[in-house]
């Protein structure tokens, strides 16, 4: 396990994590996302920044009750063309 990974509660090599299975995750994209879009996005809680002056980041955040959920939300984000940052798994539900 690296220095990154210790701030996991569980190493991951015993997370069990299935396609099928609910979890939280984090998804970050470039942008401004309005969070009038929560309602259509999941139910996802949406913050935005603008990190020391450069480019606007939308962070989503919120359970899914599966990864099947988790694609439509990305594809709902690639048909805004929003370029997306990152993808994460902060727990299983």
């Amino acid at each position: 396990m690296t220095d990154q990974d210790s701030s996991l509660s569980t190493p991951l090599e015993d997370i069990k994590l299935s396609v099928d299975q609910p979890a939280t995750y984090c998804i970050r994209v470039v942008g401004n996302l309005d969070r009038s879009w929560s309602n259509r996005l999941g139910g996802m809680q949406i913050s935005v920044s603008n990190p020391a002056g450069s480019q606007e980041v939308s962070t989503l955040s919120g359970a899914m009750t599966d990864q099947s959920a988790l694609f439509g939300v990305l594809k709902a984000l690639y048909d805004m063309r929003l370029p997306l940052l990152s993808v994460e798994c902060l727990e299983i539900n």
